[in-house]
Protein backbone atom coordinates (compact mmCIF):
# COMPACT_ATOMS: atom_id res chain seq x y z
CA UNK A 1 0.00 0.00 0.00
CA UNK A 2 1.10 3.43 -1.08
CA UNK A 3 2.09 5.79 2.17
CA UNK A 4 -0.82 8.55 2.69
CA UNK A 5 1.21 12.32 2.27
CA UNK A 6 0.75 14.59 5.20
CA UNK A 7 -0.20 17.69 3.94
CA UNK A 8 1.06 20.87 5.68
CA UNK A 9 0.09 24.71 5.57
CA UNK A 10 -3.65 25.42 5.10
CA UNK A 11 -5.91 22.48 3.65
CA UNK A 12 -7.60 24.97 1.82
CA UNK A 13 -5.46 28.42 1.61
CA UNK A 14 -7.42 30.94 3.24
CA UNK A 15 -10.16 28.85 5.55
CA UNK A 16 -9.13 29.22 9.14
CA UNK A 17 -10.06 26.17 11.75
CA UNK A 18 -9.68 23.42 10.12
CA UNK A 19 -9.85 19.68 10.91
CA UNK A 20 -7.34 18.59 12.58
CA UNK A 21 -5.37 16.07 10.78
CA UNK A 22 -3.90 12.87 11.45
CA UNK A 23 -0.33 12.22 11.76
CA UNK A 24 1.04 9.99 9.60
CA UNK A 25 4.48 9.62 7.74
CA UNK A 26 4.90 10.02 4.03
CA UNK A 27 5.95 12.91 2.18
CA UNK A 28 4.59 16.23 2.83
CA UNK A 29 2.22 17.75 0.71
CA UNK A 30 1.58 21.41 0.82
CA UNK A 31 -0.58 23.70 -2.33
CA UNK A 32 -0.41 27.34 -3.07
CA UNK A 33 -3.80 27.82 -3.56
CA UNK A 34 -7.07 26.26 -3.11
CA UNK A 35 -7.15 25.18 -6.89
CA UNK A 36 -3.29 24.69 -7.51
CA UNK A 37 -2.38 20.76 -7.83
CA UNK A 38 -0.57 19.52 -4.62
CA UNK A 39 3.09 19.26 -4.66
CA UNK A 40 6.17 17.81 -2.51
CA UNK A 41 6.52 20.75 0.47
CA UNK A 42 10.56 20.58 0.02
CA UNK A 43 9.94 22.06 -3.30
CA UNK A 44 7.91 25.31 -2.33
CA UNK A 45 10.43 27.74 -2.42
CA UNK A 46 10.80 29.16 1.45
CA UNK A 47 8.97 32.54 1.83
CA UNK A 48 10.97 35.91 2.59
CA UNK A 49 12.77 35.73 5.86
CA UNK A 50 10.72 38.17 8.80
CA UNK A 51 11.97 41.24 9.73
CA UNK A 52 13.62 41.85 13.53
CA UNK A 53 13.56 44.23 15.83
CA UNK A 54 16.73 42.81 17.28
CA UNK A 55 19.94 42.23 16.06
CA UNK A 56 20.42 38.20 16.69
CA UNK A 57 18.45 36.10 19.30
CA UNK A 58 18.85 36.87 23.10
CA UNK A 59 19.58 34.23 25.56
CA UNK A 60 18.31 33.74 29.17
CA UNK A 61 19.74 31.27 30.85
CA UNK A 62 18.90 28.33 33.39
CA UNK A 63 19.58 30.41 36.19
CA UNK A 64 17.00 33.47 35.30
CA UNK A 65 14.25 31.03 36.62
CA UNK A 66 13.85 32.77 39.51
CA UNK A 67 11.35 30.27 41.19
CA UNK A 68 12.12 26.95 41.84
CA UNK A 69 8.77 25.58 41.38
CA UNK A 70 8.52 26.84 37.92
CA UNK A 71 12.36 25.64 37.50
CA UNK A 72 11.05 21.87 37.97
CA UNK A 73 8.51 22.39 35.49
CA UNK A 74 10.56 23.06 33.09
CA UNK A 75 13.14 20.38 34.01
CA UNK A 76 10.52 17.97 33.78
CA UNK A 77 9.27 19.08 30.51
CA UNK A 78 12.79 18.94 29.03
CA UNK A 79 13.40 15.65 30.73
CA UNK A 80 10.31 14.10 29.02
CA UNK A 81 11.10 15.98 25.30
CA UNK A 82 14.68 13.75 25.88
CA UNK A 83 13.05 10.58 26.34
CA UNK A 84 10.57 10.67 23.92
CA UNK A 85 13.27 12.05 21.25
CA UNK A 86 15.73 8.64 22.47
CA UNK A 87 12.84 6.32 22.23
CA UNK A 88 11.47 7.80 18.89
CA UNK A 89 15.48 6.75 17.37
CA UNK A 90 15.12 3.23 19.08
CA UNK A 91 11.93 2.79 17.76
CA UNK A 92 12.29 3.96 14.40
CA UNK A 93 15.78 1.93 14.09
CA UNK A 94 13.63 -0.84 14.92
CA UNK A 95 11.27 -0.06 12.34
CA UNK A 96 13.84 -0.04 9.82
CA UNK A 97 15.35 -4.07 10.50
CA UNK A 98 11.97 -5.20 10.80
CA UNK A 99 11.39 -3.90 7.21
CA UNK A 100 14.39 -5.25 5.65
CA UNK A 101 13.91 -8.58 7.33
CA UNK A 102 10.33 -8.88 5.66
CA UNK A 103 11.99 -7.94 2.47
CA UNK A 104 14.21 -10.33 2.85
CA UNK A 105 12.16 -13.44 4.38
CA UNK A 106 8.15 -12.53 3.63
CA UNK A 107 6.78 -14.73 5.96
CA UNK A 108 3.66 -14.08 8.24
CA UNK A 109 5.61 -13.69 10.62
CA UNK A 110 8.16 -10.85 9.88
CA UNK A 111 4.80 -9.22 8.47
CA UNK A 112 3.61 -9.56 11.66
CA UNK A 113 7.00 -7.84 13.42
CA UNK A 114 7.06 -5.19 10.61
CA UNK A 115 3.09 -4.12 11.14
CA UNK A 116 3.76 -4.25 14.98
CA UNK A 117 6.86 -2.07 14.71
CA UNK A 118 5.36 0.27 12.11
CA UNK A 119 2.68 0.97 14.55
CA UNK A 120 4.70 1.77 17.40
CA UNK A 121 6.90 3.85 15.16
CA UNK A 122 3.72 6.41 14.63
CA UNK A 123 2.16 6.20 18.50
CA UNK A 124 6.14 6.95 19.45
CA UNK A 125 6.74 9.49 16.67
CA UNK A 126 3.39 11.45 17.81
CA UNK A 127 4.22 11.18 21.63
CA UNK A 128 7.53 12.81 20.39
CA UNK A 129 5.85 15.42 18.59
CA UNK A 130 3.49 16.72 21.67
CA UNK A 131 5.96 16.51 24.18
CA UNK A 132 8.92 18.79 22.14
CA UNK A 133 5.84 21.07 21.12
CA UNK A 134 5.15 21.53 24.50
CA UNK A 135 8.75 21.89 26.35
CA UNK A 136 8.23 24.70 23.79
CA UNK A 137 5.15 26.10 25.16
CA UNK A 138 6.56 25.87 28.77
CA UNK A 139 9.70 27.08 28.22
CA UNK A 140 7.89 30.12 26.90
CA UNK A 141 5.07 30.44 29.43
CA UNK A 142 7.30 29.01 32.60
CA UNK A 143 10.41 30.96 32.04
CA UNK A 144 10.13 33.96 29.30
CA UNK A 145 7.04 35.29 30.31
CA UNK A 146 6.92 34.52 33.74
CA UNK A 147 10.63 36.46 34.21
CA UNK A 148 9.70 39.12 32.06
CA UNK A 149 5.96 39.80 32.02
CA UNK A 150 4.93 38.37 35.52
CA UNK A 151 2.02 40.36 35.43
CA UNK A 152 0.23 39.69 32.45
CA UNK A 153 -2.96 37.14 32.41
CA UNK A 154 -2.62 34.45 28.96
CA UNK A 155 -6.06 34.92 26.88
CA UNK A 156 -7.73 31.97 25.95
CA UNK A 157 -7.47 30.86 21.85
CA UNK A 158 -10.01 28.44 20.44
CA UNK A 159 -8.24 27.75 17.38
CA UNK A 160 -8.15 23.80 16.02
CA UNK A 161 -5.67 21.37 18.14
CA UNK A 162 -3.06 20.67 15.49
CA UNK A 163 -1.99 24.23 16.34
CA UNK A 164 -2.81 26.30 12.36
CA UNK A 165 -4.40 28.94 11.89
CA UNK A 166 -3.70 30.21 15.06
CA UNK A 167 -0.82 32.13 17.45
CA UNK A 168 0.91 29.62 19.93
CA UNK A 169 0.04 32.11 23.10
CA UNK A 170 -1.30 35.36 23.87
CA UNK A 171 -0.85 37.42 26.86
CA UNK A 172 -2.16 40.77 27.83
CA UNK A 173 -2.16 43.10 30.90
CA UNK A 174 -4.85 45.19 32.30
CA UNK A 175 -3.06 47.98 30.77
CA UNK A 176 -3.25 47.30 27.24
CA UNK A 177 0.29 45.78 26.17
CA UNK A 178 -0.26 42.39 24.41
CA UNK A 179 2.62 40.21 23.98
CA UNK A 180 2.27 37.41 20.98
CA UNK A 181 4.18 34.60 21.30
CA UNK A 182 5.09 31.83 18.63
CA UNK A 183 7.02 28.32 20.95
CA UNK A 184 10.04 26.57 19.22
CA UNK A 185 11.23 23.21 21.64
CA UNK A 186 14.81 23.91 19.86
CA UNK A 187 17.09 27.04 18.78
CA UNK A 188 17.26 25.35 15.36
CA UNK A 189 13.94 24.77 14.78
CA UNK A 190 12.66 26.58 12.02
CA UNK A 191 9.75 29.14 11.77
CA UNK A 192 6.36 27.70 9.91
CA UNK A 193 4.84 29.27 7.28
CA UNK A 194 1.24 29.63 5.89
CA UNK A 195 -0.21 29.97 2.31
CA UNK A 196 -2.22 32.90 1.89
CA UNK A 197 -5.57 33.30 0.05
CA UNK A 198 -3.94 34.77 -2.63
CA UNK A 199 -1.44 32.19 -3.16
CA UNK A 200 1.43 33.79 -1.85
CA UNK A 201 3.33 32.33 1.12
CA UNK A 202 4.50 33.79 4.32
CA UNK A 203 6.66 33.54 6.76
CA UNK A 204 5.53 33.15 10.72
CA UNK A 205 6.96 35.96 12.24
CA UNK A 206 6.19 38.47 9.04
CA UNK A 207 3.13 40.64 8.84
CA UNK A 208 1.25 39.01 5.95
CA UNK A 209 1.43 36.01 8.47
CA UNK A 210 0.31 37.97 11.68
CA UNK A 211 -2.39 39.86 9.63
CA UNK A 212 -4.35 36.27 8.28
CA UNK A 213 -3.93 34.93 11.58
CA UNK A 214 -6.09 38.17 12.27
CA UNK A 215 -8.48 37.53 9.97
CA UNK A 216 -8.79 33.77 11.79
CA UNK A 217 -9.86 35.03 14.85
CA UNK A 218 -12.25 36.84 13.19
CA UNK A 219 -13.84 34.18 11.24
CA UNK A 220 -13.33 32.14 14.32
CA UNK A 221 -15.07 34.68 16.58
CA UNK A 222 -12.62 35.47 18.51
CA UNK A 223 -13.53 39.16 18.93
CA UNK A 224 -11.87 39.12 22.75
CA UNK A 225 -8.83 38.71 21.66
CA UNK A 226 -9.27 40.31 18.30
CA UNK A 227 -9.98 43.72 19.76
CA UNK A 228 -6.96 43.13 22.51
CA UNK A 229 -4.20 42.61 19.45
CA UNK A 230 -5.66 45.74 17.45
CA UNK A 231 -5.76 48.05 20.52
CA UNK A 232 -2.58 47.37 21.13
CA UNK A 233 -1.31 47.86 17.92
CA UNK A 234 -3.53 51.25 17.69
CA UNK A 235 -1.60 52.23 21.33
CA UNK A 236 1.93 50.78 19.87
CA UNK A 237 1.88 48.01 22.94
CA UNK A 238 1.68 44.84 21.05
CA UNK A 239 4.86 42.62 20.99
CA UNK A 240 5.35 39.47 18.96
CA UNK A 241 8.13 37.08 19.73
CA UNK A 242 9.94 33.40 19.22
CA UNK A 243 10.85 31.63 22.11
CA UNK A 244 13.18 29.00 21.31
CA UNK A 245 14.55 26.57 23.69
CA UNK A 246 18.13 26.05 24.24
CA UNK A 247 19.41 22.31 23.00
CA UNK A 248 19.54 19.99 26.57
CA UNK A 249 20.03 16.42 27.18
CA UNK A 250 17.31 16.03 29.91
CA UNK A 251 18.19 19.07 31.67
CA UNK A 252 16.75 22.03 31.65
CA UNK A 253 19.32 24.63 29.87
CA UNK A 254 17.32 27.97 28.92
CA UNK A 255 15.99 29.48 26.04
CA UNK A 256 16.44 32.28 23.42
CA UNK A 257 14.21 34.84 22.13
CA UNK A 258 13.60 37.24 19.22
CA UNK A 259 11.71 40.30 18.56
CA UNK A 260 9.06 40.39 15.21
CA UNK A 261 9.22 43.51 13.28
CA UNK A 262 5.83 43.40 11.59
CA UNK A 263 6.18 47.50 10.85
CA UNK A 264 6.62 46.49 7.64
CA UNK A 265 5.60 43.81 5.19
CA UNK A 266 8.17 40.91 3.19
CA UNK A 267 5.90 40.28 0.29
CA UNK A 268 6.12 42.25 -2.68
Amino acid sequence: MAHVGRVVGDVAPGACGVAELSRVTGPQLTRLTENSPWVLAHKVPPPPKPHYLDADYISMGERTVTDPARYKVLDEAAQARHFAIQWDKIVEEWKADAGKSHDALSTPESAGLWGEAKGTYKESHTQMGELTEEFGEKAAEHHFVAERYPDFERQPLIGPRNGNDQFDQMWAHKDGRVVVIEAKSNFRTELGARNLADGRRASQGSREYFDDIRRCLKERGEFKALKALEEAIEAKKLEYIVVKGEKNAGTYTGLRYRRFDISKGTLP
